[in-house]
């Protein structure tokens, strides 16, 4: 089992030594990706074509780096998130235009079809490697054709492919004139994650919260398998009882103003939530809506719609009563939200019920559920009142450890649950110089 009791994100201090070292260890990635992209430009790349380089300040994911991006001296820029490529452009990308003074320069002849746009932006996928279904390009893409200015045509395509949660996962523009590409953003995906290169200095984090006391979490722990073992016989959910840590292939605990917060994921991929003394929900290893940071492939999703909505609204009534709660509590007495995946022959529904107090700056309640549609089942189910805050289990011991600098502990959370870590952006930048570069 993989405990965690701190904080694995935050803002990092970028330094030289810290840029330095990134960009040595980075060199054979970018190399790499200059000679699947077939760029003119001499191999294997080194640190004298770089002119420019810039480090996402962020630490996320357990560690991961936010994002690294180089712009080389021949006006090539690539930039890398969770440790592929995720950003390319030229200095001649339309669509990375700053000053609409520029379109001019970029008016020519159309020399493509769509057709052989959207093969070539294929093409370039697979050149890295990238198989199609991985990004979902195997999907018909969403085109905008060339567009007319006042002084003629741009021939430029633009190519975008929607990931199944929403979101861009392939945005790609095509010189329909030079029959190449100028510019691409990959989104966050899972299936193309791969580990960053060690370096040898280690980056300091600006902020973070209280470190959870290990006595407290020893004392915490058989409180939590007791309750997911009690939530999944209720919910007849497919985990195994009696829990023990052996299940248990990671669980985090983080002190959210004097009560706990915990995410435990279980060897078979099941995931809990446990907030304050109860289990708030559980997440089935393939839900859609809430399963960022695992694979997926669309055709594992793909089926019929065998539901309607107010069915599905039945069945998470019916599920959610199994639990017994006070029903004055659970707050669906008005619509909910209701989403969708992009790809129209998922069948998959997630509503979400989210009730503000009355000033409508905070959240009394959530309810949130996704539904198989096809095989009438809960894939994810997650509820929290206010009225449960603050009432931790009885443990003698405190929550987190004594801190040597001063700090701001974190005070009850503003909304039932907290939101996720942040992400970086798909494009680290290309033009913030360090110092110590050569």
């Amino acid at each position: 089992m993989n405990l965690v009791l701190e904080p694995l994100s935050g803002m990092i201090e970028v330094t030289a030594n810290l840029s330095n070292a990134m960009l040595v260890a980075m060199m054979p990635y970018v190399s790499d990706a200059a000679r699947k992209l077939e760029l003119p430009v001499p191999q294997p790349v080194t640190i004298q074509q770089v002119v420019h380089c810039g480090i996402v300040p962020l630490l996320v994911n357990e560690g991961e780096w936010g994002g690294f991006g180089v712009e080389l001296d021949s006006g090539y820029g690539l930039g890398f998130q969770h440790g592929y490529l995720a950003h390319f452009e030229t200095t001649n990308s339309f669509y990375g235009l700053q000053d609409p003074n520029e379109i001019p320069r970029f008016v020519g002849p159309v020399r493509m079809t769509q057709t052989e746009a959207v093969e070539l932006a294929r093409d370039t996928l697979r050149k890295l490697g990238i198989p199609l279904e991985k990004v979902f390009a195997e999907q018909e893409p969403r085109v905008t054709p060339p567009e007319k200015s006042r002084t003629g045509i741009v021939p430029r395509y633009r190519i975008r492919w929607a990931g199944p949660r929403g979101g861009e996962s392939v945005d790609m523009e095509i010189n329909a004139d030079a029959k190449r590409v100028e510019r691409f953003v990959l989104g966050f995906n899972p299936n193309l994650r791969r580990p960053w290169p060690k370096i040898d200095v280690t980056p300091k984090l600006r902020s973070f919260g209280p470190r959870t006391n290990p006595e407290y979490a020893m004392k915490l722990i058989p409180i939590i398998l007791g309750a997911v073992d009690e939530y999944g016989k209720k919910l007849d959910l497919a985990v195994p009882g009696p829990m023990t840590t052996n299940h248990v292939a990671r669980l985090e605990i983080t002190d959210n103003g004097g009560w706990p917060h915990v995410e435990l994921e279980l060897t078979n991929g099941w995931r809990f939530i446990y907030r304050n003394s109860m289990v708030n929900g559980f997440y089935a290893p393939d839900n859609l809506f809430d399963n960022e940071r695992r694979p997926m492939l669309i055709k594992d999703y793909v089926g019929k719609w065998n539901m309607n909505q107010l069915q599905a609204i039945t069945l998470i009534r019916r599920t959610l009563a199994k639990l017994n709660y006070p029903t004055n509590l659970v707050r669906m007495d008005f619509n909910p939200q209701i989403h969708t995946s992009t790809i129209t022959n998922i069948p998959r529904c997630a509503f979400w019920w989210w009730c503000e107090n009355e000033t409508k700056d905070d959240l009394v309640s959530k309810v949130e559920a996704e539904v198989d549609m096809e095989k009438g089942e809960l894939k994810s189910l997650y509820f929290d009142h206010k009225a449960f805050w603050g009432k931790p289990p009885p443990i003698d011991v405190p929550i987190s450890l004594p801190r040597a600098a001063e700090t701001q502990a974190s005070k009850g959370a503003t909304s039932p649950k907290p939101q996720p870590s942040p992400k970086p952006p798909a494009g680290p930048p290309f033009r913030s110089k360090l110092p110590g570069l050569p």
